[in-house]
């Protein structure tokens, strides 16, 4: 009798471990497939980015001599310009920017020399060469195409150098049209950060930023440079932080 009050005494231990595995397995699968919805700032600024960048200008116009030789344009008449910028991302393919820059042009010619600063807001599109043409991929290094407009403004002196040539200075008056092309690459750093090398031109809508006016019918410039990037709201949570919120990691989120 004793064994079989035994018997009876184990199976029932048994069967309440089995029913208590069972309810554990059927809360933590409603646990996990539970998701709380994004937060109002997770949702503001989700694909949001900002970027800072310096390079080297370029003047090409009647105030210039190196514009068919690179390392003599840019050792002897380039110029420092700095730039920030904020983006956001539409697409994987289309990126708008927002992107203000200051700095200086400068150039010269047998007769005289320019040096002006410049101010400008520009708004431009970027086109995403890898996702456009392969879209699912996983590359870090990711060519890319801009173009845009915006305004500027400009304060300029020419000198001359015969002395008995008056030296001329000239500024915008409102601020003018600019318009922009080039392209560049930028390479994935880590989740947050990129780093990225381009090659804006612009085009003036004036023939007077170099403080002189001939044939040409508008002035240009471009702008080299370097830049960093950092995506906002993008690094990836540790798996305890989505337990906390009632909701399942990304990263261990069924297929």
């Amino acid at each position: 009798m004793s064994r079989l009050q035994s018997k009876i005494s184990f199976f029932r231990v048994v069967r309440n471990l089995v029913l208590i595995a069972i309810i554990l397995i059927i809360s933590n699968q409603s646990f996990g497939q539970y998701r709380k919805p994004p937060s109002f700032w997770s949702k503001l600024v989700k694909d949001w980015s900002i970027n800072a960048n310096l390079g080297r200008t370029s003047f090409y116009g009647d105030v210039s001599l190196y514009d068919e030789q690179f390392n003599e344009k840019m050792s002897k008449e380039g110029s420092w310009a700095f730039g920030f910028g904020i983006s956001r991302k539409i697409s994987p393919i289309f990126t708008l920017h927002g992107e203000i820059l200051t700095g200086e042009l400068a150039g010269s010619n047998s007769q005289s020399t320019f040096t002006s600063n410049i101010k400008e807001v520009t708004g431009n599109l970027e086109i995403n060469l890898v996702n456009m043409f392969i879209p699912e991929n996983n590359a870090r290094f990711i060519p890319y195409v801009k173009l845009g407009m915006g305004q500027f403004t400009y304060d300029t002196k020419l000198v001359f150098e015969d002395p008995n040539k008056s030296d001329v200075t000239t500024a915008s008056t409102s601020p003018e049209f600019i318009y922009l092309f080039g392209g560049g690459a930028s390479y994935v750093l880590t989740n947050s950060f990129d780093i990225s090398i381009q090659m804006m031109g612009r085009r003036m809508n004036n023939d007077r930023i170099d403080g002189s006016t001939n044939k040409n019918d508008d002035d240009y410039y471009s702008y080299l440079n370097i830049g960093i990037t950092y995506k906002i709201n993008n690094v990836p949570r540790d798996t305890r932080y989505y337990k906390r919120l009632g909701m399942k990691s990304p990263l261990i989120r069924r297929r």
